[in-house]
């Protein structure tokens, strides 16, 4: 665990972060209330302001306050976030995607809660020398996403074995980071993603 003086620091931090992370619940409402072209119309309009923004900010003219130290001078994760939520909702059925966006919102929000106080769980960082993220960061997002595929079955009627693969690829996704030419692939475009094919596979079992 962290010393004491960093640990409030950075839930803190953390949280306020994650409290951003949480509007992409708009999304799965969205997609489940008012149809497929309505939302990828409104995440793909998402998609164009934050590209505008992300150009200002990588060319110095404007600042994003809750963008991390380390994406500074690269591509911030809320880019990844939406680019992943509308390549999803594009690819996967409506619940299917409902669902892995569901997994990245609140499963990563956890995750990325309970490994703020947990040394060695930042394995995207190059200097990092961890493969993959502590096991107790990785139980909490498994456990927020089998949750959540139980507690949505009511209306998504996604079975449990489908939901699950979904957890599982999650989960993995969120715990073993991907390099592309030393840089790491954001966890926030591959999560849905990931999450999405495996329960598309599973649902043709």
């Amino acid at each position: 665990m962290m010393a004491a003086e960093n640990w409030r620091a950075c839930l803190i931090r953390e949280i306020r972060r994650k409290a951003i992370h949480l509007t992409g619940l708009s999304v799965p409402i969205l997609l489940l209330k008012a149809g497929w072209c309505i939302t990828v119309g409104f995440v793909a309009t998402a998609l164009l302001v934050a590209v505008v923004l992300e150009t200002l900010r990588l060319r110095g003219m404007i600042r994003l306050p809750e963008v991390r130290e380390s994406e500074r001078g690269r591509v911030a994760g809320y880019f990844f976030y939406i680019s992943g939520c509308l390549l999803t909702v594009v690819l996967f059925s409506e619940v299917i995607a409902a669902l892995a966006i569901l997994m990245l919102c609140i499963g990563d929000a956890a995750s990325g809660i309970v490994g703020s106080v947990v040394v060695g769980s930042n394995v995207r960082d190059p200097g990092t020398p961890r493969k993959r993220k502590p096991r107790v960061v990785s139980a909490a997002m498994l456990t927020v996403c089998v949750l959540l595929g139980f507690l949505s079955s009511s209306f998504t009627h996604i079975p449990p074995h489908v939901y699950l693969a979904g957890a599982a690829g999650a989960t993995l996704a969120d715990s073993v980071p991907i390099f592309v030419k030393g840089r790491s692939v954001d966890d926030n475009f591959t999560i849905p993603l990931v999450a999405g094919a495996l329960m598309a596979g599973a649902s043709m079992l």
